[in-house]
């Protein structure tokens, strides 16, 4: 009975140490449930960080890229000096705003900060004044390389009130220059101005906050920014992150830090699991507890039959098979024992059976390895003859991707030299196409003979004398240090040199070859269709007697100019019409050739007496026309008493045989600053006629 106390004794023993380590485990698991919980939270805080840091820094990278390919366009830049471009400049600034959702206003402006065109802006905006200061004062401090400069406004108007109700926000400011070509002067033209309301930003990074969630930028500059998806209540405790953040990019000059706070809802306060540790720690304090009190009732109950029966067990272990009293008989013991002999001799025959199979198996293991070194060394073979096959056809693929590419470059470069600048164009493409060369080029047509360069020394072409002239065939190779100099000529279909392409590379390889001549043969055409187009379009708007500007110019640019004034009433612009007197009765005595002669006499004098920004038109037989730009009474009036002088004096429209007949025309003028601008036309030529008739009745001549 001692035994039995003692192994109940155990028993217990054994389910408190069972009990005690469950509890503990379980609230070590519950522990670092709470841990992952915590863990979580604070992931999820970095993971919005991280998102609206990103965010922002890609929507001002975005607007940074706009900004660079639209201050290179070349009618924006063009709009500046050119009114007539004024639309353009209009619907590109329209375009960025409403791409690009950070920007609500946008201004063009010229370099004595007046204002040429704007977007959702205010007109004659007077806090230009206070941007002018700071945008000069950074170009003329910052040497860096980008040409974008940021800063931040407090306070100024800078867009309706509707757009902007904080007045607070960034500027933007991007200096237009009139090329990006090597050696010409970096002064700017203008300035394109825009503002990114705090409104805006609160706009594009609202989405990713959800309730109770919040982020607020600060900076020294400017007062906090504060983002939310909902009212916030600030007593409620939250979990934030605080990043360090620079806004910058290789556009920008000088980037700007700031500070961005990202505040949470997600209180990390008392765990809920460390309450239900203590809960489960007290649950098995009463378990053991409970295992004590039914230890009692199973030693009563259960422990005294089991005695009894382990009792029973040990006599029939000694042999005892028969004990009085027992009603259990244990007889199988008699048959496991000689199971187990008749096993024994089996497992005895099986392992000698096993030894002379091991022998054959060891031979034809033997046999095996042999046989596998022998495919080992036929594999490696086979392996690298794949090897050596698949890099060759590798290289192949890859120089016909390279090929391919180049060939699908070509195409799109036919395409671009048709609408932009021919060296710019041609310089992008090929610095695209060899972005480790060197390269230069020139053209001849414009007379300019200037060398456009990239990635080499303008020193380098004038040491080694590219004379192409002194060359025979279109391509000629010069020695320059490590590489070579290789010089492309640039021919029309006359065979005249029209330019020249150098690259700066080692030895070109037959590929490379092929398609940079395929390049040069399209920018020869290029260059030639250009030239001829132009020669073209000058025809169809040039008198062919005279060499001044027809009558089909003067509808054009006639129209040009109400439209201009109708959109502008304060850009006035004046019309003279004139008529040549006595043309008939020239043909008549002396034939068509002193007609001629006195057209072309009158349109002379007429050039010398207008301004540069005066035109002269022939609009057909005798009749003359001048637009005169920025033509108000007054300067209309000059033109006339100009005219006048030339009119008291005599000039004579002379024949190389000596007859010569003097030259005479009546005038008539009128302007928009006194008429409707479609009623000039009409003014000008009753004025002119009235003029005519006063000339036949002073002077008696008949018409």
């Amino acid at each position: 009975m001692m035994k039995l106390r003692l192994k109940s004794s155990l028993a217990l023993l054994m389910l408190t140490i069972a009990v005690l380590p469950a509890t503990i485990v379980g609230g070590l698991l519950l522990k670092q449930q709470s841990d992952v919980e915590a863990n979580y939270r604070i992931d999820m805080l970095a993971r919005l960080s991280n998102t609206i840091e990103q965010e922002f820094d890609y929507r001002f990278s975005l607007l940074s890229t706009s900004l660079d390919v639209l201050s290179r366009d070349r009618l924006f830049v063009q709009a500046i000096d050119n009114f007539f471009l004024a639309g353009h400049v209009n619907a590109s600034l329209g375009s960025l705003v409403k791409n690009t959702p950070l920007v609500q206003a946008a201004y063009l402006i010229d370099d004595q900060w007046s204002e040429i065109e704007s977007y959702n802006g205010i007109h004659g905006l007077s806090s230009f004044i206070k941007l002018k200061d700071v945008l000069l004062h950074r170009i003329s401090k910052n040497k860096a390389k980008g040409r974008q400069w940021v800063f931040y406004y407090n306070g100024e108007n800078l867009m309706p009130l509707k757009y902007n109700p904080s007045r607070r926000g960034i500027v933007i400011g991007v200096p237009i220059f009139q090329s990006m070509t090597n050696g010409l002067k970096r002064v700017p033209l203008g300035y394109l101005i825009v503002v990114v309301p705090i409104e805006n930003i609160i706009k594009v990074l609202q989405p990713y906050l959800k309730n109770g969630e919040r982020v607020v930028f600060q900076n020294n500059e400017m007062n906090d920014i504060v983002i939310s998806s909902s009212k916030v209540d600030l007593h409620v405790p939250t979990i934030s992150k605080v990043i360090k953040i620079k806004l910058d990019n290789k556009y920008i000059s000088k980037p700007i830090e700031y500070t961005m706070k990202v505040y949470m809802d997600k209180y990390l306060g008392v765990n809920p699991y460390i309450k239900s540790l203590k809960y489960i720690t007290f649950f098995g304090v009463m378990i053991v507890l409970l295992a004590f009190f039914s230890a009692g009732l199973t030693y009563r109950w259960i422990a005294r039959p089991l005695g009894g029966l382990m009792e029973t067990v040990r006599a029939y272990s000694r042999g005892e098979y028969q004990r009085s009293g027992r009603e259990l008989r244990f007889a199988e013991f008699f048959m496991v024992d000689r199971l187990i002999r008749n096993m024994a001799k089996t497992i005895q025959a099986q392992v000698a059976d096993l030894a002379v199979t091991n022998s054959e198996l060891n031979t034809a293991y033997l046999e095996k390895e042999k046989a596998n070194l022998q495919l080992v060394n036929f594999n490696d073979e086979l392996e690298r003859k794949v090897a050596e096959k698949t890099l060759a056809l590798s290289n192949s693929l890859f120089r016909e991707e390279h090929r391919r590419s180049m060939l699908q470059s070509l195409l799109s470069f036919s395409h671009d030299l048709q609408t932009g600048d021919i060296i710019e164009t041609v310089m992008t493409q090929v610095v695209a196409l060899y972005p480790t060369a060197g390269w230069a080029m020139k053209t001849y047509a414009d007379n300019k003979n200037q060398w456009a360069c990239e990635n080499i020394d303008k020193a380098r072409l004038e040491e080694n004398e590219i004379r192409p002239e002194e060359h025979y065939s279109d391509y000629y190779c010069l020695p320059d240090g490590n590489e070579y100099l290789h010089c492309f000529k640039v021919k029309n279909s006359q065979n005249e040199i029209v330019g020249i392409i150098v690259m700066q590379y080692a030895k070109l390889k037959r590929d490379d070859f092929e398609v940079i001549s395929l390049f040069i043969r399209q920018l020869s055409a290029e260059l030639e269709g250009r030239l001829l187009n132009s020669e073209l379009a000058r025809i169809a708007i040039t008198d062919s007697l005279t060499g001044i500007a027809n009558r089909k110019a003067f509808d054009h640019d006639l129209e040009e100019h109400i439209q201009l004034f109708n959109r502008y009433p304060k850009r006035h612009f004046g019309l003279f019409m004139l008529d040549v007197n006595g043309l008939k009765r020239a043909n008549d005595n002396y034939g068509h050739h002193m007609g001629d002669a006195l057209l072309i006499k009158t349109s002379q004098l007429l050039v010398e007496t207008c301004r540069i920004t005066d035109k002269v038109y022939r609009l057909g037989g005798d009749e003359f026309a001048i637009i005169l730009e920025a033509g108000d009474q007054e300067s209309c009036a000059v033109l006339w008493h100009r005219l006048e002088k030339v009119r008291e004096k005599i000039n004579y429209a002379c024949l190389p045989n000596g007859e010569q007949v003097e030259v005479h025309f009546a005038v008539g003028y009128a302007s928009t600053d006194q008429n409707p601008a479609d009623q000039v036309c009409l003014i000008a030529d009753k004025a002119m006629y009235k003029d005519k008739r006063r000339f036949y009745e002073k002077t008696g001549l008949k018409r």
